[in-house]
C-alpha cells in the first residue's frame, strides 16, 4: 500500500506541474513604439466630430489582451499627477476616440483659460494581469479652447418662482461628473429659474444666451409641466437639456409585473408606499410564476418613461448581482440609466423582503448619488 500511495502522490505532483505550465498567468508584454494624435486642435465644444489619439506596437506577446490607459498633464509637468486618465476605447484597444467637449474639459483641468491656447501632452500605461508599464513616450498636443465657463462650481442650485421651492431656497443638482450636473424638479408657475453655483464662500450666476450657457445672473424658462422633469446642466458643452420623466415602476425582471408604481413627490424622490412583495415561487401559483420558471425568483428593477421612451435604471456595471445580506454601502444600491434589456442590470431582493409590504423610494441626489430604498417594511 505503501508504494501505491507514492505512486498516487507522484501522479498528483506531475498533474498539478502540468497544470502550473498550461495555465500560468502570462504577463510577459511590451509598451507601445509610437504615439499618434492631431498637432493642433480648435475645440468647439458642441462639435460632433471627435479626436482620436492612436498608438503602435506593443501587446502581449501570446496574442492576448492587454489593458491601455491614457494619462494627461499640462506640458512640462509631470504624469505622476496627471489632470486627466482615460480607458482607451473598450479598455484594450490602441486608441482614444475624445469628444471636442471631454478634450476641452481636460485643457480646462490643464489650466488653459477659455479663448486661449495652450499645449497638454499624453501618454499610455500597458498593464496585464496587475503588472503595468509606463513608456518612455509622449505626444504634445496644441489646444485652443473656444468660448466657455471656467469658474466651475463646486455645488450647483436650482431657485426661482418656477421651482417646487417657489424659490424659497435652492435645490442641489447631483454632481454626475466634471462639469456634468444633474437634477429632478417639478417646474410650475410661470416656469423662470435661475441657476446659481457655489465655489467656497462665492456664488456665481449662469444663464442661457440663446442656446448657449454663460456666466452671469439671469434666468432660463422650461414649461411647466405635471410631470417632473430631468434638468442636465452642461458645462462642457455649454448646454442645459430638459427632460420630462414618467411612469416610473419597479417591476419583476421575469415577468415584468409591476411591484409599485412610483410617483413624483417632490425634493427629487419618486415613491411607492405599501407594495406586496412576493417572490416568484413555482410551488405557489398565487405568486403568478411563469411555466418554465424553476426556481425562486426575487430580481427586479425599474423601468422610466424619459420623454415618451423607456429606460431601464438598473444595477451599475460593476456592481455585485448577489443577494444582499445588510451592510451594504450606500452605491449598491445606484441606479443607472440603460438600454432596456431583460436580463441585465437586475438586482435581488434581500430574502427578508418575500411576503412583505414596503416603501420603495428612489432618491435622484442623496450624498450624490441616485439610489432606491426599501422601508416600512410590514408583513402581507
Amino acid at each position: 500500500m505503501k508504494y501505491v500511495s507514492l505512486a498516487i502522490k507522484a501522479v498528483v505532483l506531475l498533474f498539478c506541474s502540468s497544470c502550473s505550465d498550461d495555465y500560468q498567468l502570462a504577463t510577459d508584454f511590451a509598451v507601445p513604439t509610437e504615439l499618434s494624435s492631431p498637432q493642433k486642435v480648435e475645440i468647439d465644444v458642441a462639435s460632433p466630430n471627435h479626436i482620436v489619439l492612436s498608438w503602435n506596437g506593443g501587446g502581449a506577446h501570446d496574442g492576448s489582451y492587454v489593458i491601455y490607459e491614457v494619462l494627461f498633464a499640462k506640458k512640462g509637468n509631470s504624469f505622476s499627477e496627471p489632470v486627466e486618465r482615460l480607458q482607451s476605447d473598450f479598455g484594450a484597444k490602441p486608441q482614444l476616440t475624445l469628444t471636442h467637449a471631454v478634450l476641452n474639459a481636460i485643457a480646462r483641468k490643464a489650466g488653459i483659460p477659455s479663448g486661449e491656447t495652450g499645449e497638454i501632452s499624453w501618454t499610455v500605461l500597458t498593464s496585464k494581469g496587475g503588472d503595468v508599464k509606463t513608456v518612455d513616450l509622449k505626444k504634445d498636443i496644441e489646444v485652443t479652447r473656444g468660448e466657455g465657463i471656467d469658474n466651475m462650481p463646486d455645488q450647483l442650485y436650482l431657485y426661482g418662482p418656477g421651482n417646487e421651492s417657489n424659490g424659497a431656497e435652492g435645490s442641489l443638482f447631483r454632481k454626475a461628473s466634471d462639469g456634468v450636473y444633474i437634477i429632478y424638479t417639478q417646474v410650475s408657475g410661470s416656469g423662470d429659474l435661475e441657476l446659481k453655483g457655489k465655489i467656497g464662500n462665492e456664488e456665481f450666476g449662469y444663464h442661457l444666451d440663446g442656446q448657449k450657457l454663460r456666466d452671469g445672473a439671469g434666468t432660463i424658462r422650461i414649461a411647466p409641466n405635471a410631470n417632473p422633469y430631468r434638468i442636465t446642466v452642461n458645462f462642457n458643452t455649454l448646454s442645459v437639456k430638459t427632460e420630462t420623466i414618467s411612469n416610473v415602476r419597479c417591476i419583476w425582471g421575469a415577468t415584468f409585473n409591476v411591484i409599485g408604481n412610483l410617483s413624483y413627490v417632490g425634493n427629487g424622490k419618486f415613491s411607492a408606499a405599501d407594495c406586496a412583495i412576493r417572490f416568484l415561487d413555482p410551488s405557489k401559483p398565487e405568486t403568478n410564476p411563469p411555466s418554465w420558471l424553476g426556481w425562486i425568483e426575487e430580481r427586479y428593477y425599474f423601468i422610466a418613461t424619459v420623454d415618451g421612451g423607456d429606460r431601464c435604471w438598473g444595477r451599475m456595471d460593476g456592481v455585485s448581482p448577489e443577494r444582499p445580506t445588510g451592510g451594504e454601502p450606500l452605491s449598491f444600491y445606484e441606479l443607472g440609466e440603460f438600454s432596456w434589456s431583460q436580463w441585465e442590470h437586475l438586482w435581488k431582493m434581500k430574502g427578508d423582503l418575500d411576503n412583505k409590504r414596503a416603501t420603495i423610494t428612489i432618491h435622484t441626489n442623496k450624498e450624490n448619488l441616485k439610489v432606491h430604498e426599501f422601508t416600512n417594511i410590514t408583513n402581507l
